[in-house]
């Protein structure tokens, strides 16, 4: 459901999420962000995320009524949209931004209470159970 929340605050008032006090309190303690997204400059992008971000949450609440066997997708999926914002923003002063980053922070927490709920997620990732299907490519 939060992120249902973010995609209609991007669609309403995307400037309540790019210039919210945690970003702008972001910008101020760490070294390497440099900026805030403008959210004026780009209002069909900002659209654009605010279509995938409900796609996302659409997502999750399906995989949460279909049971523990989705976990570790949706734990990858955190974890890869947390990491990829990070490193967005250490790798590069153009691209990062706070909102960024915020995002980035928000998705590894997320991953991190979910790990921490259901351990055997990343214990399944490593090893997939006996049972799962295996697909084995053959040349005709």
């Amino acid at each position: 459901l939060r992120d249902l929340l973010v995609a209609v605050v991007l669609t309403v008032s995307p400037s309540a999420i790019y210039n919210n006090p945690i970003t702008l309190h972001l910008k101020v303690i760490v070294v390497f962000i440099q900026h805030i997204s403008d959210a004026a400059a780009a209002p069909g992008f900002n659209q654009a995320i605010a279509c995938m971000t409900t796609a996302v949450g659409v997502g999750h609440i399906v995989a949460a009524r279909s049971g523990p066997a989705v976990t570790p997708s949706i734990l990858a999926m955190l974890a890869t949209w947390g990491t990829l914002s990070i490193a967005t923003c250490v790798a590069s002063k153009e691209l990062g931004s706070a909102t960024v980053l915020w995002t980035g922070m928000n998705h590894l927490i997320l991953a991190g209470i979910l790990h921490w709920s259901d351990p055997s997620a990343v214990k399944w990732m490593q090893s997939p159970p006996d049972n799962s299907i295996r697909l084995e490519w053959s040349i005709i």
